[in-house]
This record gives structure tokens, C-alpha cells and sequence, in this order.
């Protein structure tokens, strides 16, 4: 009896040293062509699991690790692109990994659909003089547009098909009018100056800093069930150094919802992302500590505090390639469970991974590093250990109203 209960008691340190974690990656995910190979390594960079994507395939890959104790598991995808020839790596490693991680690709990894654009065409009488003309949504080509004998003579490539909004400044009047058409498949338009309505709300959003912001405020309308851009930091580009954007909203529309992204650019930069009934008068700012306890060539360390527990942070190198070669970029992502320091070494790179894409050799050679912290601020029951690569997903990051702050370091 004592030396069964001696081999019973004798197993359990065995039997609590490893625990099974499954992961499983979406067949779509590693049949990208860009996908290379999967790498599963601990905090310490020490490698777990490795596979060569070589061959299609046709269901989803699950596999299960060993975790030992004390381990945090991370899973790496690396990705190989090419230009003209000369390769470099876009790697993404998921940390803080659960028992039946889920990994697909997200809505930025997707090509594009196929976007027809049209010709499109305006004349509008009784226009003497014009000073600006904007189409807010996509566009193959910006509009060109001249007067001519009182008419004024708009071209643009666009679609069309989910309708269209054009904004003109004419006349010297100090605010835009507006044309706002149905989908459908017009190419011409005959107008005249009393057809481009003045009901235009112009809804000012105050920001946190002042300098370059780059995104869109795309709104829903509920008559046509079709999105319109109210804002496009491409063509609508707010001068230098106002402390605010201006969104343009015609009342001809019932919008039932608006989605925000914007980014502001540099080396200190925020982000922000929601989808609100009515659009706020201003971008909260927030709490960031930009700092690295320690940041070497693959490894880094910052410290966390009690109000950042339960946001989510990216970690991303950048390695310039340089003689026409594409610059490589690896991108780390994590949650923050608890206060105190998070730290991360990235994984060993296989010698047969290494020969197949010699670039990697860079990885002692990053040019600069950036730190985000990213927060959601709605509706935030997310289990970033099953499913991480939602925190990637834009239409993930405005349905929780992500916000992020970062900032970038040179080596």
C-alpha cells in the first residue's frame, strides 16, 4: 500500500510539469503564399515546435505543444514577400497563448475585391469661378475639373455603384455644396448651380495633438443601406497644424451609424478606431508610457502599471533592407494580465528556415523599434489567448473602440 501511494504521489510532479496546449491555424491563413512556417517558442526565444509550409492544404493545421511550467507559449507565422526579385520577411508572433488558440487571417491580410471604376462626368451651370472640388469616397483618379463659358467641367474615376459625394467650393462662397447621388450607373451628370444643395453639416472633431492625421469617417446611410466617406484624409487633407478635422455630412442622407479610423503619423503617434450613432465632438487622450526598460536587437522589457492591466500591447521591428532590397518587419502581440515588467525574447530561427530565407540573418540588425499600447474601450469581454488575431481586425478594432498610443525608436 506504501509503495503504491509512494508511485501514485511520485507521478504528480510529471503529470503538472507539461501541460497540452492545442493551436490551430486557418487552412486560408497558411495556404497565403506569403505564409513560410510556423515557429512555437517560449519568453526565452527557445524554440517548441517547427513546420515548413511546403504543401497546400485543405482543412485547417492543428497541432499540440507541450507547455512546460513556467512557460508563456508564442506563436510565430513567418511570412517571405518579394519585389523584383530580393525578399524580406513580414513576421507575426501572437503571445499569451491559450489551450485551443484559434489563428486566422484578418481583414488587412485580405486582397482586395475587384473594384470597378467608372468615368464619371459633370457639368454644372452657373458657375463662375471654382476653387476647390473633392470626391470623398475611393477613386482611381482624382477630379479634374476647368470652367468653361459659365459651366463647370468635373472628371473623376470612381464607383459609382455604391453612389457618390462630391463637395464644391464655387462662386467665392466661403462652404462647400454638395451633390450626393443614389448607387446606380450614371457616368453623366447635367446640373445646375441650385442642383448642388447647401444643407451640408460640417461636424468638427477636436483632436488630441495637432499634426498630420491619415483615415476615414465612412457613415451609413440607411436609405440606400450604403456607405458614405463623410471624411477622407487623402483628398481632404486638413491644413497644417489645426487642431481638428472637419466631417461632411449630407442631410439628404439618414445615417443610423458612423465608423471612425484615424491615425496620426510620426514618431509619437495615436490611433483610433470606433463606430458611434453620432460622431464625438472630441478624441479623448490617454495615459502612455513610451519607454523601453531594455530593448535589444531580440529582445525588449517595459514596465506595465495597474491602470494598463487588461490592454494589449504590439511590439514591432523594423529591419531596413537597403540597394533596393524591401525593408523586413516583425511584429509582436500581447496581452497585459498582470502589473510589472513584460519581456520577450524572439525565437531561435531553424538552420533549414534560415537557408530558405537567408534574410533572416538580419534579425540582429533592426533600424528601429516601436512600442503601442492598444485599449479597448467597449464591450470588451475578448479572450486574447483563443482568438489574438482579432486585435489585428479593423472592423474588431471599431465595433470595441480600440484606441492606441505609440512611439518609435532608432537604434
Amino acid at each position: 500500500m506504501l509503495r503504491s501511494l509512494i508511485l501514485i504521489f511520485g507521478f504528480i510532479p510529471l503529470a503538472l510539469a507539461a501541460q497540452p496546449i492545442q493551436m490551430t491555424l486557418s487552412s486560408r491563413l497558411i495556404n497565403d503564399p506569403a505564409s513560410s512556417a510556423i515557429l512555437v517558442s517560449n519568453q526565452y526565444g527557445v524554440l517548441r515546435f517547427y513546420k515548413l509550409l511546403e504543401e497546400e492544404q485543405k482543412e485547417d493545421l492543428s497541432f499540440t505543444v507541450q507547455q512546460r511550467r513556467g512557460e508563456q507559449l508564442a506563436l510565430t507565422l513567418v511570412r517571405a514577400k518579394e519585389d523584383n526579385g530580393f525578399f524580406a520577411f513580414d513576421n507575426i508572433t501572437y503571445r499569451n497563448l491559450a489551450n485551443g488558440v484559434y489563428i486566422d487571417k484578418v481583414n488587412a491580410e485580405e486582397e482586395e475585391g475587384t473594384r470597378v471604376f467608372k468615368q464619371v462626368e459633370l457639368f454644372v451651370d452657373g458657375v463662375s469661378a471654382v476653387e476647390d472640388v473633392i470626391v470623398t469616397g475611393p477613386v482611381a483618379m482624382q477630379p479634374v475639373y476647368r470652367i468653361i463659358s459659365g459651366r463647370l467641367f468635373v472628371a473623376f474615376s470612381a464607383s459609382p455603384y455604391n453612389g457618390i459625394q462630391v463637395l464644391f467650393k464655387v462662386n467665392e462662397e466661403e462652404r462647400y455644396r454638395y451633390l450626393y447621388t443614389q448607387p446606380g450607373e450614371n457616368s453623366r451628370y447635367d446640373l445646375s448651380l441650385n442642383d448642388l444643395k447647401t444643407d451640408l453639416i460640417e461636424h468638427r472633431i477636436n483632436l488630441p495633438k495637432d499634426g498630420d492625421w491619415e483615415g476615414n469617417i465612412q457613415a451609413y446611410d440607411g436609405n440606400t443601406g450604403q456607405y458614405l466617406w463623410v471624411y477622407n484624409s487623402g483628398p481632404m487633407r486638413k491644413p497644417f497644424k489645426q487642431p481638428y478635422i472637419t466631417a461632411y455630412i449630407p442631410q439628404a442622407a439618414e445615417i443610423t451609424q458612423f465608423n471612425l479610423q484615424l491615425s496620426s503619423t510620426g514618431a509619437d503617434s495615436y490611433s483610433y478606431y470606433g463606430r458611434y450613432e453620432t460622431l464625438p465632438n472630441q478624441l479623448e487622450d490617454f495615459f502612455f508610457d513610451p519607454l523601453f526598460t531594455e530593448n535589444q536587437s531580440k529582445a525588449f522589457r517595459f514596465k506595465v502599471l495597474e491602470e494598463e492591466v487588461g490592454q494589449y500591447y504590439e511590439v514591432a521591428y523594423t529591419y531596413e533592407g537597403g540597394r533596393g532590397i524591401p525593408d523586413s518587419h516583425w511584429r509582436i502581440y500581447g496581452a497585459v494580465n498582470q502589473a510589472g515588467e513584460v519581456d520577450f525574447i524572439l525565437p531561435d530561427i531553424p538552420a533549414g528556415l534560415n537557408d530558405l530565407l537567408p534574410v533572416l540573418d538580419r534579425l540582429m540588425e533592426p533600424t528601429s523599434a516601436v512600442k503601442r499600447l492598444l485599449r479597448c474601450t467597449r464591450d470588451c469581454d475578448f479572450d486574447f489567448g483563443k482568438k489574438p488575431y482579432l486585435l489585428r481586425d479593423t472592423e474588431w478594432r471599431i465595433e470595441h473602440r480600440v484606441q492606441a498610443r505609440s512611439q518609435e525608436q532608432e537604434f
